[in-house]
């Protein structure tokens, strides 16, 4: 029966329902539309690094630089708005996809595995944003308005997530539909017999780290919003977060198996638990540890055994 429920991706749903309830019923403020809202609004940054992230593990590898791009990508955006307007906004979003067209490619050219050349990566990203901010907080004090309306409400809904939302059906569909979604599966469940298919592996592996790069700085524009500033760590603390939202959502450590829509369902988790640990009054220096521990747990309870669990 649980295996049944982890297979159509009702494990996160349930968790979710779950914590909503039991925080509820410590809480009874955290009914109300208002609260609602703002945890949906909380959840956005985190679910679009997730979701990048997501796209990587389903290739059988990891990202462990994306966070760390979000942060640097952030610091430019800041940067760049008072003075490129709102064509600053796709140019870092190109900027992210060659970001992660980079790190992907070096992986796959120098074979080496993806957490060290993406561990490599993040030491990089994270030194450029530390010089670009003069390890400051950089606001945005011109161009605010060109993304300030990602955090407005329309009739109480978050504008943010209702783009998050599309994003997520449309990224479902292209998935499912596309063949490109379906060579990325394949690839993560058995990449010697993609190849052998004529899939052409090296292209599908650094597509995926060039989505992972894309949402890592979709994300960061978010975030720069939402903080209206950036610095050099802004996005850092959500690398952990964003792994764990993979994992609790049902996406196979080792590739092949999960989906963007079940990460958003653990990007959600995962916003509920960190709201629901604030109430609880757990300090915020413990948070990280849960994070390592759910990782690990979710790990252990629904990897497949019968195949190979390293990353490559």
């Amino acid at each position: 029966m649980l295996r049944r429920v982890q297979d159509i991706g009702l494990a996160p749903l349930l968790v979710l329902v779950v914590l909503v309830v039991a925080i509820g019923a410590i809480d009874h403020k955290f009914f109300t539309a208002r609260s609602f809202a703002s945890l949906l609004e909380q959840s956005t940054p985190l679910a679009l690094l997730a979701i990048g992230q997501c796209l990587v593990v389903l290739t059988g590898r990891i990202d462990l630089g994306n966070a760390a791009l979000a942060s640097l990508t952030g610091v430019l955006v800041a940067k760049a708005l008072g003075t490129l307007g709102v064509v600053a906004v796709p140019l870092i979003l190109i900027g992210g996809a060659l970001a992660g067209a980079l790190a992907g490619w070096v992986h796959v050219k120098a074979q080496v595995p993806s957490f060290i050349v993406t561990l490599g990566a993040m030491g990089v990203w994270s030194g450029l944003s530390l010089m670009l901010a003069q390890a400051n907080t950089v606001l945005v004090l011109d161009g605010y308005q060109y993304v300030e309306w990602i955090f407005n409400r329309w009739y109480g809904i978050p504008i943010s997530f209702v783009l998050v939302m599309v994003i997520t059906v449309a990224l479902m569909a292209a998935l499912r539909g596309l063949p490109v979604g379906r060579q990325i599966k394949a690839v993560g469940l058995n990449e010697r017999a993609a190849a052998y298919s004529g899939i052409r592996t090296q292209l599908i592996v650094i597509l995926a780290f060039v989505g992972s790069g894309l949402f890592a700085a979709l994300a960061a524009v978010f975030q720069t919003a939402q903080l209206q500033s950036a610095g050099a760590s802004t996005s850092t603390s959500l690398l952990l977060p964003a792994i764990a939202a993979v994992i609790i959502g049902g996406t196979s450590i080792s590739g092949g198996v999960g989906g963007v829509g079940r990460t958003l369902l653990g990007a959600l988790v995962i916003t509920v638990l960190r709201v629901g640990l604030d109430i609880a009054g757990v300090a915020s220096a413990i948070q990280p540890i849960l994070y390592g521990l759910i990782v690990i747990f979710a790990i252990v309870a629904t990897v497949d055994r019968q195949r190979t669990v390293v990353v490559a």
